[in-house]
């Protein structure tokens, strides 16, 4: 009798261990987030009305750029950003009744960082600064030098896949080049 109550006593521990995988009441499993993706590409159109000082003279331009921009996320926990690109720019002036027209090349490399709005990071301001290397390719006067390097500043502004933005741009100073670029822009893009 003894040998009976025993056993029965240790099925029921062995029973009570199994509990604890139960679950008693009904928990209902979250959908999954959307996962958020960081677009890589980018296409831009941008409008720039500039400044080109020489010695003697400022002209201002009227410019359209197309251009296109790869960014590289730098650190996985963080939205660091570069972004590497490069694009064409139609430089068109009036003065005096001649007419300058100028086509220009500029590669420009940017460091990014994103600020989201939402919580699905659909929305999101992205201040950023770099440098460039620009090139006049078509257009330029005896003594404009064709080769410049400068740096510029801006903000994007990112809505999903579309973005807007504005920057400012100028030339490094440097006696011996001719001409030194100022700009203001606006811009807007799709991202892939």
């Amino acid at each position: 009798m003894f040998l009976c109550i025993s056993t029965v006593t240790y099925a029921q521990y062995d029973n009570y261990d199994t509990v604890e995988d139960w679950t008693l009441e009904d928990v209902e499993e979250e959908a999954p987030k959307p996962q958020h993706k960081e677009y890589k590409n980018f296409l831009y159109l941008q409008y720039s009305p500039s400044r080109y000082f020489t010695d003697d003279v400022k002209q201002k331009f009227n410019e359209i750029s197309v251009g296109y921009a790869r960014s590289i996320q730098i650190m996985e926990e963080k939205p660091y950003f570069v972004e590497v690109g490069a694009n064409v720019k139609f430089s068109h002036a009036k003065e005096n009744g001649t007419n300058f027209n100028l086509l220009t090349f500029r590669i420009p490399v940017n460091a990014v960082y994103k600020f989201y709005l939402s919580k699905t990071k659909d929305i999101a301001l992205a201040p950023y600064a770099g440098v460039h290397v620009r090139a006049i390719a078509a257009g330029k006067e005896e003594n404009w030098k064709s080769f410049q390097i400068g740096w510029q500043t801006g903000l994007k502004f990112y809505i999903n896949k579309v973005f807007m933005g504005i920057s400012y741009a100028r030339d490094f100073p440097d006696d011996t080049k001719n001409p030194h670029v100022r700009e203001c822009s606006v811009h807007v893009g799709y991202c892939f």
